[in-house]
């Protein structure tokens, strides 16, 4: 025999004579024939070895099937047993199976006996119900003919009621022929033609309710006419009773109307607004009559029925406000008013110098329009709110009372219908001259009712709010034009009291001789006390000095009104008018007078422009002739003290001049308060005035609207900085310049020992600054108001310190003089910090860090200084001044004349 393969030789393989090995092992004889015709050796060898490994293979099936065989034979005699215990089961069971069957066909039988007799059972009960809803329903016709005899209608009506509403198969059963009571058919119908018992009952019920509505309804039209209301009530519940609801509301809601007409009458003499009281009345009778009748109706109606009503009075109110609108249109004139308005506001659009080419900058004439038609105007502007303002709460009350009875009608489209006026109900309640615009109105695009409240959409009022809007919009800027320009034309600026004399610079230094106030005085508020009694050299006294004039309360009274105004009528459009048109007039008429009178440049007794070499030279020399700067006017002469106190009666033209652009610069900044407050208070009106205004997208254009108003507080804001700007540039800089010149006259800072102790007991720089700032100071904060004036000292201030640090930079020091002049540069700063109540930190920090320089005792605290000032740097925002520089200190070290340029050249920076 042939040896086995290696273990790892290949799983399958093919021979040349088709023996061909599987993935399993099996050989593949397909092409076995083959065979017989080899005459290879190799081939058939090789043939043969997988003969020999198939055969090993069956070997080792045949030995496991062999194995397991006494395990197959036991199952099989295990199943044999179980066959033969079935068998015997099967026999045992066969009389159990018979009894089943027999059961189950008695069984069947019962089932079916059993339904026949339940069917015969329902149909007995249904008989007997038949039989005795028969009987129930003879007796109710016995009432109802009793009923009708006795004309008790409350009784039939209920009757009539629960026949209407008795189950349809009571009426049809076989039975109802025999519930008819014997009674004369022509008793009711006065006609018995048509009758049979089958249809006695529904004729008895259809003669009886046609009868009681024909009585109910000529008993509720007298109730009405004689005003007894206990009957109209008594007669109002029997409609739905008898299936009438529809004509029991309209008839009801007529007789609402009768009861609107009667009670919106006002009787006495009334003088103004009769037209809107008129109009505020009706709407409150109508408003009762929907809070006070709503029970009844819900009670004996149903929920959601009362919409109805509430429509017809809605068309009803329409109605009689449109009237009350052709009365006033008429009565009041408003065509011609209108024409009048217009012609006015075309001469101001065509000739914009209209009013300027007549009046002085800043008036504006009242010649076109007299005194008493301006009056009637505002009358009738008044009277006009009044009427858009009641006309909005009428619509947002009636649609707060609709809305709860459309959520109630929820069943759907269908029952709407029926309880909602019909277009041609609603058609005939408009007038004639209104028909087509209503009918135009009405279109596919507009449905005749809102989905929302159930109310018209277009009702007489509605297609008149248009004109009345564009009415109201027209009269509301004429008045807000004319009223802002009167303001105007009558401010009291020319006529404020204690602007007799102009600011001055060069007071008298009495108290100063006198001794009487020292930097610690002055710099705790002291010296102000003193100026603030009675100073003659400041232009008498300056107590009681009014600041603003007159125009801006009167303007913004004018504008928050007329602003009110608008947001009342709950109208987007008026409230986007008015505010567009309030931002074209404050910023054509208010504004540009303002601005103009603002950005004017004035002069002032001693101002004048000096440089920093003359602060320069009355350091170095202590020369005070050096000191005295073009314009510059010397001290107060005897002949000019003279004409000073006659002038106090009478004012200067520069002080004139000076009230003008102050007093307008203080309206600036007083405008930018009362146009923020007042844009709060109407955002504020405007939120809990149109809460209820159904669509939010008009709440948010009129936020909107409202919002482009602060723009203007912001162009008060621009104008005032213009202004104070000007004003530090060509006033308070020279003025600032002047006083640091003659403070310094006869000061040095080259000092000896014992010049730097007189100087530290005595230090005369410091008391006439302080003295003459203080001077400044208390004269410009009686003229401006306080934030400008804090504005005023801080742009006074930067003036100060640029000027400061010109002047140290030409002048000589030594070590003392250095100290000296640390120590002024830093009470100086605490002294204006506390006048302007603000840090000026910033401002003083490139003088303070060269007085840091100058104050050095040797070169190596120089470099401390530098690195001080590097840390500062880091620490601090940008808005710090720039620090100095390697050669701003070398420049600085060069006016030590105890500072050797060597040392300068030496130091380590």
């Amino acid at each position: 025999m042939l040896s086995l393969p290696a273990a790892d030789a290949p799983t399958s393989a093919t021979t040349g004579l088709g023996l061909d090995l599987d993935a399993s092992g099996e050989i593949s004889w397909s092409k076995f024939d083959k065979l017989t015709q080899s005459l290879d050796i190799s081939e058939i060898e090789h043939a043969y070895r997988l003969l020999e490994l198939e055969e090993a293979r069956v070997d080792v099936e045949i030995s496991e099937t062999v194995e397991r065989s006494e395990d197959v034979n036991a199952r099989f005699a295990r199943l044999s047993d179980l066959r033969d215990r079935l068998v015997t089961i099967v026999d045992l069971l066969a009389p159990a199976q018979a009894v089943v069957d027999s059961t189950a066909t008695n069984a069947g039988a019962l089932s079916a006996r059993v339904r026949f007799l339940d069917q015969e059972l329902s149909n007995l009960d249904y008989a007997v119900r038949m039989a005795v809803d028969s009987d129930l329903l003879k007796q109710r016709l016995s009432e109802l003919l009793v009923a009708m005899q006795d004309k008790d209608f409350e009784v039939a009506a209920a009757l009539v009621h629960r026949y209407i509403t008795t189950d349809s198969a009571t009426l049809v059963n076989p039975f109802v022929s025999f519930a008819a009571p014997s009674y004369d058919a022509s008793a009711l119908t006065g006609s018995s033609s048509d009758f049979s018992p089958r249809s006695a009952p529904a004729r008895i019920v259809a003669d009886a309710s046609k009868e009681l509505m024909e009585r109910v309804s000529y008993m509720f039209e007298t109730a009405v006419e004689t005003n007894n209301t206990k009957e109209i009530s008594r007669c109002f519940r029997l409609f739905p009773l008898l299936g009438e609801e529809i004509r029991g509301l309209d008839m009801y809601s007529e007789f609402l109307c009768s009861v609107i007409a009667d009670k919106s009458r006002i009787t006495g003499d009334v003088q103004t607004n009769i037209h809107a009281l008129r109009l505020t009345r009706l709407f409150e009778v109508i408003a009762s009559a929907v809070d006070n009748h709503f029970p009844l109706v819900e009670t004996h109606y149903g929920p959601g029925r009362m919409i109805r009503v509430i429509q017809r009075l809605q068309m009803e109110g329409a109605k009689r406000a449109a009237m009350i609108l052709d009365f006033f249109e008429e009565d009041r004139h408003i065509k011609r008013r209108l024409n009048q308005m217009q012609q006015v506001d075309a001469q101001l659009r065509q000739y914009p110098s209209y009013h300027a080419e007549r009046e002085s900058p800043g008036r504006y004439s009242e010649d076109d329009i007299s005194d008493t038609d301006f009056k009637e105007i505002s009358s009738i502007l008044a009277e006009l709110v009044l009427i858009e303002r009641q006309i909005a709460a009428f619509n947002r009350f009636m649609e707060s009372r609709a809305v709860p009875e459309i959520q109630a009608l929820s069943a759907g489209p269908d029952i709407r219908d029926s309880i909602f006026m019909s277009a041609d109900s609603v058609a005939s309640l408009v007038p004639l001259s209104m028909q087509s615009s209503f009918a135009t109105k009405h279109s596919a695009t507009l449905p005749l009712f809102d989905e929302r409240t159930g109310l018209v959409n277009s009702t007489p009022i509605s297609l008149r709010l248009p004109w009345l809007n564009d009415t109201y919009i027209c009269f509301e800027s004429f008045f807000l034009s004319k009223s802002v320009a009167k303001a105007m034309a009558l401010d009291d600026t020319e006529t404020l009291p204690g602007w007799t004399h102009p600011l001055q610079e060069n007071t008298d230094n009495t108290a100063m001789k006198r001794g009487g106030a020292t930097p610690s005085d002055l710099s705790s508020g002291k010296g102000k006390i003193l100026l603030g009694k009675n100073v003659t050299g400041l232009g008498g006294s300056l107590l009681d000095m009014p600041q603003t004039s007159s125009c801006v309360g009167d303007v913004f009274f004018v504008v928050r009104t007329s602003l009110e105004h608008a947001v009342a009528t709950q109208q987007i459009s008026a409230v986007e008018a008015i505010a567009r048109h309030t931002i074209g007039v404050v910023n054509s008429v208010f504004l540009s007078t303002l601005e103009t009178a603002a950005l004017k440049r004035w002069g002032s007794a001693g101002s004048g422009s000096g440089s920093s070499r003359d602060i320069q030279l009355g350091i170095a020399s202590g020369e005070s002739s050096g000191w005295r700067l073009p314009g510059v006017r010397a001290r107060a002469s005897s002949s000019s003290s003279e004409q000073q106190a006659s002038s106090n009666t009478q004012i200067t033209p520069q002080a004139s001049a000076q009230r003008e652009v102050l007093v307008a610069l203080n309206n600036l900044d007083l405008a930018c308060t009362y146009m923020q407050k007042t844009v709060e208070s109407l955002s504020a009106k405007l939120d809990s005035e149109w809460q209820r205004v159904p669509d939010q997208n008009d709440i948010v254009r009129a936020r909107k609207a409202l919002d482009t108003l602060s723009a203007l507080s912001a162009k008060f804001s621009h104008s005032k900085q213009r202004s104070l700007e000007q004003i530090g540039v060509h006033v308070l800089k020279p003025w600032v310049r002047t006083i640091l010149q003659q403070s310094y006259r006869d000061i040095k800072y080259v000092l000896t020992d014992e010049e730097f102790n007189d100087v530290q007991s005595d230090n005369l720089f410091q008391k006439r600054f302080m003295l003459k700032f203080n001077s400044l100071s208390a004269q410009l904060k009686q003229r401006l108001s306080l934030h400008n004036f804090s504005t005023a000292l801080e742009n006074a201030v930067t003036s100060l310190c640029g000027d400061w640090e010109r002047a140290i930079r030409q002048s000589k020091f030594n070590m003392l003089g250095g100290i000296m002049f640390e120590k002024d540069v830093r009470e100086i700063q605490r002294y204006l910090e506390k006048e302007t109540g603000s840090g000026l930190r910033q401002k003083f920090s490139r003088l303070v860090r060269m007085a840091d320089v100058l104050a050095v005792e040797s070169m190596a605290d120089v470099g401390h200084i530098l690195e001080s000032q590097s840390a500062i740097d880091m620490a601090a925002n940008t808005q710090m001044s720039p620090s100095l520089s390697k050669g701003d200190i070398a420049t600085i070290l060069a006016n030590r004349i105890d500072v050797s340029e060597r040392e300068i050249h030496d130091l380590d920076m």
